[in-house]
């Protein structure tokens, strides 16, 4: 399938050594977006090859279209936003990069979690989200992810984006794939299941 990116955004158009944090993939979008989490955040400069940052660029460019599905959509989603909670990965100057870290680091894999207005991560949102974009938006997997590794036992829950690389010529093939994990296993690789804890 044949994407055809905005011409504005396109991350083609750009000259790869002027690709920075600044950069916008969308309206209101920007690189910096993908950079880690709030007081964590991942400099972009740490990337030096011009064609690596396009390549990122692009990789981010179709999570800056999915990103825009919900934190524009004020019918269905007004009560929550969308938040990267986990971005470009930068390993540790000793670290072999391996497994869905390489994929964060190229910008393929994306965590995000889905916020209320007081700030709290939504569990019933998420869930909604994650659906949503199972069946109106292009991905090569989505995995709605939970956990109760919280010191106090509560649940945590985000959804793991990952896309496929993104080719000069956005043909792209989207394995369209779907998991749900609880505590690190495996509970479903057919249908995204909904975790509540009573």
């Amino acid at each position: 399938m044949i994407i055809l990116p905005d011409p504005i955004y396109n991350p083609n158009f750009l000259d790869g050594d002027n690709i920075s944090s600044r950069t916008k993939l969308a309206p209101g979008v920007t690189i910096a977006k993908y950079l880690g989490a709030y007081g964590d955040k991942t400099p972009f400069s740490h990337v030096g090859d011009a064609n690596k940052r396009k390549q990122i660029a692009r990789n981010l460019y179709l999570h800056a279209e999915m990103y825009r599905t919900i934190n524009g959509n004020t019918d269905l989603f007004n009560n929550v936003r969308l938040i990267v909670s986990e971005g470009i990965y930068k390993g540790g100057p000793l670290e072999t990069v391996g497994g869905d870290n390489l994929k964060k680091e190229d910008g393929r894999v994306v965590v995000y979690q889905v916020i209320d207005r007081k700030g709290k991560i939504d569990h019933s949102a998420t869930f909604d989200v994650a659906e949503y974009w199972k069946d109106y938006c292009f991905y090569d997997k989505i995995t709605l992810d939970y956990d109760i590794y919280n010191p106090d036992g509560s649940l945590t829950s985000q959804i793991v984006v990952e896309m496929p690389e993104v080719t000069e010529s956005f043909d792209l093939n989207f394995g369209l794939g779907i998991a749900t994990n609880y505590n690190g296993k495996l509970l479903s690789s057919k249908e995204l299941v909904e975790v509540k804890l009573d």
